[in-house]
Formats: structure tokens, sequence, C-alpha cells
């Protein structure tokens, strides 16, 4: 415990929180988290995670949201194309109402480096003990082929604010022991 300390410190010192509980108490508060539309980041343990997930992505949730395994074929073009592996297990695929370009795990990924370089999408993908738990994420999915924002997709689901964009149907994704993934509110 006393050699955690100064890290702890450290992080604190970037405006970081760290909290410390009981599984049940971390489920609890990433359960309320997701169930109030904040949008926060929790570093759990694998777990922890487990039981989120568990929780989160019931069958009934990832029918309602379209979300499927990232197929072979796509989880072949992520290690190739970007290097990547075991990265994203599951994901849902939006259509970009713009150019009708599909947007799902690999564009999810390639954004990702984009947006945060390679060095960032790899240290999350190289935690050992740790998994990353995104909730009410606030990025907007973007289309790599035309460079618009993909907002729309599916006119019957009812419409959220992200990242100050009007998105109908959000990506979402996660399923990996590293980044277990995204919680939205329903």
């Amino acid at each position: 415990m006393e050699n955690r300390i100064p890290a702890m410190d450290a992080m604190v010192d970037n405006a970081t929180c760290v909290v410390s509980a009981s599984d049940g108490s971390i489920l609890e508060i990433v359960a309320k988290a997701v169930q109030s539309g904040v949008s926060a980041t929790f570093y759990v343990s694998r777990s922890q995670a487990k039981a989120i997930n568990a929780w989160y992505w019931t069958p009934q949730r990832r029918k309602q949201f379209g979300v499927e395994d990232v197929s072979p074929e796509e989880q072949h073009k992520i290690e190739e194309e970007l290097g990547l592996k075991d990265a994203i297990a599951f994901s849902n695929r939006i259509p970009c109402e713009n150019c009708g370009h599909v947007y799902g795990a690999f564009e999810f990924l390639q954004q990702g480096i984009r947006e945060h370089g390679r060095a960032g999408v790899e240290a999350v993908l190289g935690m050992e003990n740790t998994s990353l738990i995104r909730v009410n994420p606030s990025e907007v999915p973007v289309c790599p082929n035309c460079g618009e924002n993909i907002t729309d997709g599916d006119s019957s689901s009812k419409e959220r604010i992200i990242g100050g964009t009007p998105v109908r149907r959000p990506h979402y994704y996660g399923g990996t022991e590293a980044y277990a993934g995204c919680c939205r509110l329903d």
C-alpha cells in the first residue's frame, strides 16, 4: 500500500480521483453514473469490469443496441491495418448518413488512434491488471470516408447530445480484458 501512495498522489495532482471500495460499491458507483447520464471513465480491476459488463451488457441490451461480436474478417483488418490485437470484441455498426460508409470496430479504433495517438491506444490495450470502462462517453463517431460526424443512423432512436452534437444512435463497443467498453444511459 505504501508504494502506491506516491502514484495516487501524482494522479490526484493531475485532476484525477482515486476511489478504493468493494467490488459491489464500485459496481453501484458505475451504475449510478450510467443512470445519471454523466460522462466518466473508470479504471477498474478485471473482476470489477466483468461484473460491470455482466450487469450492463445483457443479451437484451446487446440486441436493443445492435451490438454484435466483431467478425473474424474485421478482427483481421484491425490486426493487419492498425496493428492492434485483441483490441475490441463487440461493436454496433452505424451507417454515415452523409455517404453511407458503415462505422464499426475498425473505424472506432482508427478514430481513437487519430485522436489519442497510437501510444495512448496501445497503453490502454497493454494494461495487465486494469480494465477501462467508459460511461456515457462524449466522443462522436466521425466517418473516415467523408469526415462528417455520424449523428443520425436510426431516426427511430431518441436523440442525445454528445460532445455538443445531437446523436440518435451512438457507437457501442468493448469486450476485451483491457478495454471493457462503454455503458450509456438507455
